[in-house]
């Protein structure tokens, strides 16, 4: 008679063991499409990239939209500026509606100022006409600094 209660105790056990792992697994990947519903547009996760995709790294921002490690992808011409239309968008009072572009031309990655009022830096050095990109470049917005990634193993940026 025992055995067969420590028999049944055991298979209720493992059905009961079976019912939680089903329902972490639902959890789990419901949990996955509602993390890519939030993504903020332009906002990949890395391993969706190639590797020697380019993108911008917030690494320094006062901005609340804004937050250290955002990372944008440039897989297509990006402009940057306070308007709602831009493909990042710097809510700064320093940031032109439309204040740089990042556009890529035979397999180089550009930086160029459309007009802004407070200008656009590569490095500390003002953009006065379009420059190309190097791995590691910091771009600054108003008061939003980028860092340009070029190569996904060269993430020695945020210092």
């Amino acid at each position: 008679m025992f055995a067969v209660l420590l028999l049944i105790l055991r298979y209720g056990f493992l059905f009961l063991l079976g019912i939680f792992i089903v329902m972490l697994v639902k959890w789990m990947v419901s949990d996955l499409y509602m993390e890519q519903e939030l993504r903020p547009a332009g906002q990949k996760e890395m391993s969706e990239t190639k590797a020697d995709t380019g993108r911008l790294v917030v690494i320094n921002s006062s901005l609340a939209d804004l937050n250290y490690g955002d990372t944008f992808l440039i897989d297509r011409d990006i402009i940057l500026g306070r308007d709602s239309g831009s493909s990042i968008v710097i809510k700064d009072t320093f940031a032109s509606n439309q204040h740089a572009r990042v556009f890529v031309r035979q397999g180089q990655y550009w930086l160029e100022d459309i007009g802004s009022t407070n200008g656009t830096f590569v490095n500390e050095a003002q953009v006065k006409q379009p420059v190309v990109l190097a791995d590691g470049d910091r771009l600054r917005v108003g008061s939003v600094t980028f860092q340009f990634v070029r190569w996904g193993h060269e993430v020695g940026l945020y210092n």
